[in-house]
C-alpha cells in the first residue's frame, strides 16, 4: 500500500490473519520457522485431541473414541449406574413414557445416544456428531468431527453405520432431538446422499424432563439438568452461541484450541444424558 513501511504492512496482515506472519523480506528482524513449529505443536488438533483420522467410503474425518471409565474421573460409577438403572426396568415398563419404554424394551446394549454441535440453523453444515453406547461394560463415547466442511460427508458416513447397528433393533436418545437434531441429521444426510434408516425408537429427552422437573427447576435446559439433577457444575466450557464461529475459525486458521472445548462440551452432553436418562427410568420420588 502507498505509503505504508513493510512492518506496518506485516502488522496489518497479521491483524487479517489473526496470527503471526513471518516478517517480510527487509523488515527489521526476520522470523525464523522455529516460532511457527511451536504454534503449530500448541494449537495442533492431533497434538491436543487423542484421535485417529477415518477413512469412510471416499471421504475421511478425524474420530475420537473413549470409553467412559477411562476418561471420566468425576464420577466413576456413570456407566454402572446408568446400566443397572435400565436394566431395573425390565417388566415395568408399563409405568415408563411410550418413547422411553421402546427403547430401554431392547436393554443396556440397544441405545444409542447422539448429540450435534453445528454452524447453526437449518442449511448449515454439522461438524461433530458424538454418540454413546453400551459396549463391552462400558459406556463407549465416539466423536466425530470433520475438520473441514468437505468433511462433513464423511461424519454422517461414519454415523450411519453406527446408526444402522443399533437403532434399527433399539433406540435413539436425544436431547431436543425431535425438533432439531433428527431433522437437521435427515436433512444434511441428503445434502450428502447418505441414507439414514428410520429409528425404531426416538426418545426425547427434553420433552420427559419438562414433565418431570418443570416444577422444581427454572428451566429445563440441558446444562440447568446438569446442575440440579446430576449435581455437576461445568468448567472451562464454551457458550453454545460461540460455537459456530469458532469451528469457522478452526477450518480457517488450523487453530484447534478452542475445537477442543467444542469436543469437551459435546462430550459432557453425552454423559448428561445416561445419567438424566437413568434419573427419569426411576419411580419419582426415589
Amino acid at each position: 500500500m502507498p505509503g505504508m513501511s513493510l512492518d506496518e504492512l506485516r502488522q496489518r496482515l497479521e491483524a487479517l490473519n489473526r496470527g503471526p506472519m513471518p516478517r517480510l523480506a527487509g523488515g527489521k528482524s526476520a522470523a525464523g520457522t522455529g516460532n511457527l513449529r511451536r504454534r503449530r505443536a500448541v494449537t495442533d488438533l492431533a497434538r491436543l485431541v487423542e484421535g485417529r483420522e477415518l477413512r469412510t467410503g471416499p471421504g475421511k474425518c478425524y474420530c475420537i473414541r473413549r470409553r467412559l471409565s477411562q476418561c471420566w474421573k468425576a464420577d466413576a460409577g456413570t456407566g454402572p449406574a446408568f446400566a443397572a438403572a435400565v436394566k431395573q426396568t425390565a417388566g415395568r415398563t408399563e409405568a415408563l413414557d411410550d418413547d422411553l419404554a421402546r427403547c430401554v424394551a431392547g436393554g443396556v446394549g440397544s441405545l444409542l445416544f447422539s448429540d450435534l454441535e453445528t454452524c447453526g440453523f437449518a442449511g448449515t453444515p454439522v461438524f461433530l456428531i458424538g454418540v454413546m453406547f453400551w459396549d463391552g461394560g462400558d459406556l463407549c463415547v465416539e466423536q466425530l468431527l470433520a475438520r473441514s466442511y468437505e468433511e462433513e460427508g464423511a461424519i454422517l458416513r461414519r454415523f450411519g453405520r453406527r446408526f444402522g447397528e443399533r437403532c434399527t433393533t433399539g433406540g435413539l436418545v436425544t436431547f431436543n432431538g425431535k425438533s432439531f437434531d433428527w431433522p437437521f441429521l435427515c436433512d444434511r444426510a441428503a445434502v450428502s446422499r447418505v441414507e439414514l434408516p428410520e429409528p425404531r425408537a426416538h426418545c426425547d429427552l427434553l420433552h420427559l424432563a419438562r414433565r418431570r422437573y418443570r416444577d422444581r427447576l427454572p428451566d429445563c435446559r440441558l446444562q440447568t439438568i446438569e446442575l440440579h439433577v446430576c449435581h455437576r457444575r461445568r468448567v472451562d466450557d464454551i457458550a453454545g452461541a460461540e460455537i459456530p464461529g469458532a469451528y469457522h475459525d478452526f477450518v480457517r486458521t488450523g487453530d484447534a484450541r478452542r475445537i477442543r472445548q467444542i469436543i469437551h462440551h459435546n462430550f459432557l452432553d453425552l454423559v448428561t444424558l445416561a445419567e438424566l436418562l437413568a434419573d427419569l427410568v426411576r419411580p419419582e420420588g426415589r
